[in-house]
């Protein structure tokens, strides 16, 4: 694996900030997470930090259920002045639980994760808006800054935070994929992993309308072979990194119509391997892929999703947005997969700058 080696060798990591201790904290819920906080630990440990990833065990259903009533009641029956002492008394019950480490900084990622909360040190919060628990809300007063990873989070928790700003964020380095004129694009992909948010049913649905089309992969935990015996799609699941990354390489097309995103990880990946990627015209969604190296298919209907929102397109619009691109000139698709790549590796270079400085703020 590649550690943000070349960028490394071009000086984006500067130590002299002051060596921190940083813990990184995520619940094991999906290889997202992982993903992010290895992005962080290996940039902040090339600046110069060192740095404590802690994977929690994702909470039961019923303990999140049972906080969510438990939130509701507290704000319906307790005036703000008891709901404040309330959340505090628990803070400082959990001071007195043993084991926890020390540290400079505390990365809560996405969530608020309160049995750290205690732990003297500056809280950051780097959110998806769309998993955020409704009943961390009160905790929001502990956490000294919010680190959003797009616009529309920035939007949102501005609302409820005095200090959120624009941090962004980057995908896993990959090892250069092949130049644009060496895309396959008579292949697309579709990477949906273990999520069922990612508008694989209409995708897959609208390819069945087509068997003229070129190829579609579908990686999925969701569907299988089972549910389609369409000639031009191929079901695939549990790949290694490597096997995926080598379909990331031959794929000239990208698909995936997202209905919500935190960032959109898996939207960047694909443009580090100089994908023309498909996706939904909503934010995130379209903060990263715009019309120069990709296609936007407009949504038809929208669903409250905790503190973001679901944007669902149509089996039509998507038809109509996938027409367009494979009939646009393997010339053009070859430019955009080069802005693609390009977009990228500039908008990783901006998010280590971002982080660096934040980080810099800490240290003095």
């Amino acid at each position: 694996m590649i550690v943000y080696k070349a960028l490394h060798m071009q000086g984006f990591f500067l130590s002299g900030f002051g060596d921190m201790h940083i813990l990184i904290v995520y619940a094991s819920s999906g290889r997202g997470l992982q993903k992010d906080a290895l992005i962080l630990e290996q940039a902040l440990s090339a600046m110069g930090h060192s740095c404590q990833p802690i994977n929690l065990s994702p909470r039961p259903e019923w303990r999140s259920r049972l906080s969510q009533y438990r939130h509701k009641l507290i704000g319906q029956f307790l005036p703000d002045s008891l709901q404040s002492l309330y959340y505090r008394c628990r803070l400082l019950l959990q001071r007195f639980v043993p084991g926890k480490p020390s540290a400079n900084i505390v990365i809560h990622l996405e969530n608020i994760h309160t049995a750290y909360l205690p732990i003297r040190a500056k809280h950051w919060l780097i959110p998806n808006q769309e998993w955020f628990v409704e009943s961390r809300t009160p905790y929001l007063r502990y956490i000294d800054q919010v680190l959003c990873k797009t616009q529309v989070a920035v939007s949102i928790f501005s609302r409820l935070h005095t200090n959120a700003v624009y941090l962004g964020f980057s995908g896993l380095p990959t090892q250069a994929g092949p130049a644009p004129a060496d895309k396959n694009y008579h292949q697309a992909i579709h990477v949906a992993g273990n999520s069922q948010f990612k508008g694989t049913a209409t995708l897959v649905a609208c390819w069945l309308k087509h068997p003229e089309w070129p190829t579609l992969v579908v990686v999925s935990q969701h569907v299988t072979k089972a549910d389609s015996k369409a000639e031009n799609i191929v079901f695939l699941q549990n790949l290694t990194d490597e096997a995926l990354a080598n379909y990331w390489c031959q794929s000239g097309f990208a698909v995936i119509p997202s209905e919500v995103e935190g960032y959109g990880q898996v939207l960047a990946e694909a443009m580090s391997y100089g994908c023309v990627t498909v996706t939904t015209d909503a934010p995130p969604m379209n903060e990263l892929i715009r019309e120069n190296r990709g296609f936007l298919v407009p949504y038809s209907e929208t669903r409250k999703f905790r503190l973001g929102t679901r944007y669902l397109v149509s089996i039509e619009a998507l038809e109509t947005a996938l027409q367009k691109a494979l009939a646009t000139s393997e010339e053009d698709l070859e430019r955009m997969s080069g802005i693609a790549e390009s977009w990228h590796q500039s908008n990783q270079a901006d998010f280590l700058n971002r982080l660096r400085a934040v980080t810099a703020q800490q240290a003095y």
